[in-house]
């Protein structure tokens, strides 16, 4: 498997240090594995998709369900007001 430039070991650690268990299987948030892959690897220069693309790669490979969610904030959840309007 190529993966470019990024060690097969980090990939791999990260895979499964942000893999999360479901009732349906193990998800992998993009937007985390990204965060630590730049921390284990040092790389703060690659683009967030070509990372997304080596660990989704692994992810995959290891029989996880992706998540792509490297935007800025998609971390967050962001929920509607909750107040109503009341006609008079």
């Amino acid at each position: 498997m190529c993966n470019g430039h990024f060690d097969e070991a980090d990939l791999t650690a990260v895979v499964k240090g942000c893999t999360h268990s479901r009732s349906a299987g193990s998800l992998l948030s993009t937007s985390k594995a990204i965060e630590e892959l730049r921390v284990i690897s040092g790389d703060f220069v690659t683009s967030d998709e070509e990372m997304a693309d080596a660990i989704s790669r692994v992810a995959i490979a290891l029989g996880c369900t992706v998540v792509f969610d490297e935007q800025p904030g998609a971390d967050t959840l962001s929920l509607p007001s909750q107040r109503a309007d009341v006609a008079a």
